[in-house]
């Protein structure tokens, strides 16, 4: 530390003594300086301490009054932590008794309505099998019902009547609905030729009526000759041009063409079946005047 100030020393070092500044190394030594006192310095060096220890005070005073509240809070918290299950406190005043407790209402579950997004119809409606058969199929069954009956020969729903004027007839015992098999024109089936040979023998017996019916199938001309009696009831069907219920219907079975008579509209049980023969033959007409009615 270096001076510039005159130092009086001792007469015993009177050899050291200088008037002018020297510099001194006072770590080592045992001399006490004493410094010129100086109010101006002192004053100010006292303010600046105390405003140092002021603001070290107003610093440090928060953070030590902070860690004792801290403490003092974990402290009441731990005291006033509920042990157990506690009870919550009632109010026992006046004005708490008069009050009435509202009473709170149950929140109906409201019906959930199902999403219509990704629904599928079967989950509205259950899954039911159709009975209902498509056409080809119904077409079959009941061409499988006419080979049946014409194959065993059976005639249901007719019986046979004498008709005025007419002689016999086949009479409906049963409701008929169009399209409805009615029976079979049974009878000899022959080609063309012969079935002119066999009606030119038939005309010259003049008791015996004219019971063929001729028909193309398959570019082949045929006739189905019934004029032998054979109990079948379609040869006794009479004829009528104009009020006929009933038609000839061609069918093939195992390769062979056969003649049945079908119901051209819904018939009664008690009517009297009838279907037009087709002669339009200007010999037959004159023979047989009852073919133009």
């Amino acid at each position: 530390m270096i001076k510039e100030t005159a130092f009086l020393l001792s007469d015993k070092d009177e050899k050291f003594k200088e008037t002018k500044t020297s510099k001194i190394d006072i770590s080592n030594s045992s001399i006490l300086l004493t410094p010129e006192p100086s109010p101006a310095k002192d004053n100010e060096k006292d303010q600046k301490d105390k405003v140092e220890t002021d603001s070290n005070s107003s610093t440090e005073q928060p953070k030590c009054k902070q860690v004792l509240l801290e403490k003092y809070d974990e402290k009441d918290a731990e005291e006033e932590k509920p042990k157990g299950r506690q009870k919550k406190s009632t109010k026992t005043d006046s004005t708490s008794q008069n009050k009435k407790k509202a009473s709170r209402k149950k929140k109906t579950a409201e019906p959930t309505q199902p999403s219509l997004q990704n629904s599928l119809l079967t989950d509205f409606y259950p899954v039911r099998r159709s009975n209902r058969r498509c056409k080809s199929e119904l077409e079959k069954d009941k061409q499988c019902e006419i080979e049946d009956k014409i194959l065993n020969k059976k005639e249901e729903g007719l019986k046979v009547e004498e008709i005025a004027n007419k002689g016999r007839g086949v009479i409906a015992s049963k409701d008929f609905f169009r399209g409805d098999f009615v029976v079979e024109y049974a009878g000899n089936l022959i080609s063309q030729k012969v079935a002119k040979q066999k009606e030119l023998d038939y005309s010259k017996d003049p008791s015996i009526g004219c019971y063929m019916y001729y028909f193309t199938h398959k570019t082949i001309n045929y006739c189905v000759d019934a004029t032998a009696e054979s109990g079948r009831l379609g040869r006794l069907i009479n004829h009528s041009r104009t009020k006929n219920n009933c038609h000839m219907k061609l069918t093939e079975i195992n390769d062979r063409p056969y003649l049945m008579l079908v119901a051209s509209r819904d018939i009664s049980t008690g009517e009297e079946l009838l279907y037009d023969y087709g002669d339009r033959n200007k010999e037959s007409l004159t023979s047989h005047p009852w073919l133009k009615s």
